[in-house]
């Protein structure tokens, strides 16, 4: 009963994961074609980090083609940030969902899941807003549950 349970549970965790991070490529693929989502209030601060390069370019002298504008790495940046954790999440739910004993076999699996998320709420504390907090807060409780329960 308990392994049931805990792997619904692990599950549940996989879930607002997956959706936050599929959302949020598609929020940045549209942005692509039309800022809406991850552009500056301001149209001026657009502006200014379409006109200026990343500085970290310049320390790898040799490469090729211009130095991308901010804009670009800041969509680039988002993009990556979203397909880790809805690709994080993905696998989560595959390995849960085929072979949920190779989770509680491997026992570095539960506590990755609850690192990684737990380190994704301290990263919405800090730098973002609630509704990130809540979907990191919702996929860390669900994590820390499975592992109680499988354990």
């Amino acid at each position: 009963m308990n392994a049931d349970a805990a792997q619904a549970w692990f599950i549940a965790g996989t879930i607002p994961l997956i959706l936050a991070g599929g959302l949020h490529v598609l929020a940045t693929l549209l942005d692509t074609v039309r800022p809406t989502f991850f552009t500056p209030i301001e149209s001026s601060a657009k502006a200014a980090v379409e006109g200026t390069g990343i500085r970290l370019r310049r320390m790898f002298p040799g490469g090729s083609g211009a130095t991308p504008s901010m804009w670009r790495v800041w969509q680039g940046v988002h993009l990556t940030h979203g397909l880790g954790i809805f690709t994080f999440g993905l696998l989560c739910l595959l390995i849960a969902t085929h072979d949920f004993e190779l989770v509680e076999r491997i026992d570095a699996i539960r506590p990755l899941t609850i690192a990684f998320s737990g380190a994704l709420l301290a990263v919405s504390f800090r730098f973002w807003f609630y509704v990130p907090a809540i979907i990191a807060g919702t996929a860390t409780a669900c994590f820390a549950i499975a592992t109680v329960l499988s354990a």
